[in-house]
């Protein structure tokens, strides 16, 4: 493999070469004005003072070096991971090569199809190498994109602007959103339904009260996926109740990811570096000690208090198996928005979701379609048996959002403690 990677290395490097010469981007340029980090200039003369622009490409395509970042990278969950065989329409966006460079480029949030031959994240995902000026930011000019995130969450309206780092990490760590775009109804039912898919619920933020009620129906979820680091670390979309405050801001704010992700690279347990796992020894080398288990006791304890909360009023299921406890949110109506009943008679039926994906005979693509089942219901006595209220919703939307973040609430702990503390103080004092 590294025989491989070196060829690859020594081809590219001739490539470069051979550009750099067609540029002119050398140490001494005719016809130009004096050169300014290696950009010569135009219409004028005297281009001495160009600087070498190979020079400048070695300080990192150095076999050496190249080597060295890649078996960094390969202790990386991008690149071990199940990344390349989660090629769907809808992972592939984030879960392979190509498919991330099709949403940079064309703007949307899925990509056209399925990527079945598509590769695993690797150098060229997140890095390109063009448009050098070798001046300015230099870091920036060789990310794929920088540009502001248009946030599922927001339906992809709003544009936030995370830095110019963090927006390429951004790009995919982030709320899900949708995985489906319609259900149909194929039963034979008089009525036929082709309805659009909202993964999240989408809280009415400027119109809706915590008292107000909300159907929540089979078919929505609040799987936020394991993406919101973004969002918990700028202290965006949890849920907040109204008149209360919460802290955005927090000690680590200013810092990018790769301040912590991409720390001095420390070969005895293989972190920091382009592995993105957290060099904690550094951590501590400021704190003095172990910082985050406190924390994440905190919070996991909270967790559980706030589950515990929304199973005893039905909100919640409770799953207890030999070697986990799980809670899962419980709907209190079908797709259709009819209310489950308390009581139990054998024509109550309601309607979930199965899917009915086909492949398509001539292009060997999925064809996505979801399709409604109608059944008796076998977990209406688990049902509320009534609407929830937007507090419920929001109490249970914050439960996903932090347990769904897998280093528990550590990308800014004060907001995270905040929207747990506040969602079980409102279930507490509105039974």
């Amino acid at each position: 493999m590294k025989k491989l990677h070196k060829l690859f290395f020594a081809a590219g490097l001739m490539i470069v070469a051979a550009c750099l010469m067609f540029t002119a981007c050398t140490k001494e340029g005719k016809q130009g004005t004096a050169g300014v980090n290696g950009i010569n200039g135009v219409n004028g003369t005297n281009g001495m003072n160009g600087q070498d622009g190979t020079a400048v490409c070695m300080v990192c395509h150095t076999v050496a070096n190249f080597d060295k970042k890649i078996a960094e990278y390969h202790f990386s969950k991008h690149y071990y991971g199940t990344s390349s065989a989660r090629n769907t329409k809808f992972c592939a966006r984030c879960h392979t090569s190509e498919g991330f460079q099709q949403i940079v480029i064309s703007g949307q949030y899925v990509v056209a199809n399925d990527m079945p031959e598509a590769n695993r994240i690797n150098c060229t995902t997140c890095h390109h190498h063009s448009s050098f000026d070798f001046t300015g930011d230099t870091v920036s000019q060789i990310l794929r994109t920088n540009t502001p995130v248009y946030l599922n969450y927001n339906k992809n309206l709003v544009a936030t602007d995370f830095g110019k780092i963090n927006n390429l990490c951004v790009t995919c760590h982030q709320i899900r959103g949708a995985t489906a775009l319609v259900y149909s109804d194929t039963t034979k039912r008089p009525q036929v339904l082709k309805k659009a898919f909202d993964q999240l619920p989408y809280f009415p933020f400027s119109n809706a009260t915590d008292l107000d009620t909300v159907q929540y129906r089979v078919s929505r979820s609040f799987a936020v996926h394991d993406g919101n680091q973004s969002n918990l670390f700028t202290g965006i979309n949890g849920y907040e109740y109204k008149g209360k405050t919460y802290t955005r801001i927090w000690k680590h704010s200013a810092n990018a990811c790769t301040d912590c992700h991409m720390n001095t690279y420390n070969p005895a347990d293989s972190t920091g570096g382009h592995s993105l796992r957290v060099n904690k020894a550094e951590c501590t080398a400021c704190h003095g000690s172990d910082k985050l288990a406190p924390i994440q006791i905190a919070i996991t304890s909270k967790l559980s208090e706030l589950a515990q909360l929304l199973n005893a009023r039905k909100v919640f299921k409770k799953t207890v198996t030999a070697t986990s406890t799980t809670y899962s949110a419980e709907p209190t109506h079908d797709f259709n928005g009819k209310l489950y009943p308390t009581t139990q008679t054998a024509g109550n039926l309601f309607a979930t979701s199965v899917s009915n994906n086909t492949v398509s005979p001539t292009t060997g693509l999925v064809v996505y379609d979801n399709m409604l089942k109608y059944a008796v219901d076998a977990d209406y006595t688990n049902r509320i048996g009534r609407v929830w209220k937007y507090g419920e919703l929001g109490a249970a939307y914050n439960y996903a959002y932090i347990n769904s973040e897998l280093s528990l609430g550590v990308h800014n702990p004060t907001y995270a403690l905040q929207l747990l503390q506040n969602s079980i103080d409102w279930l507490n004092a509105n039974p």
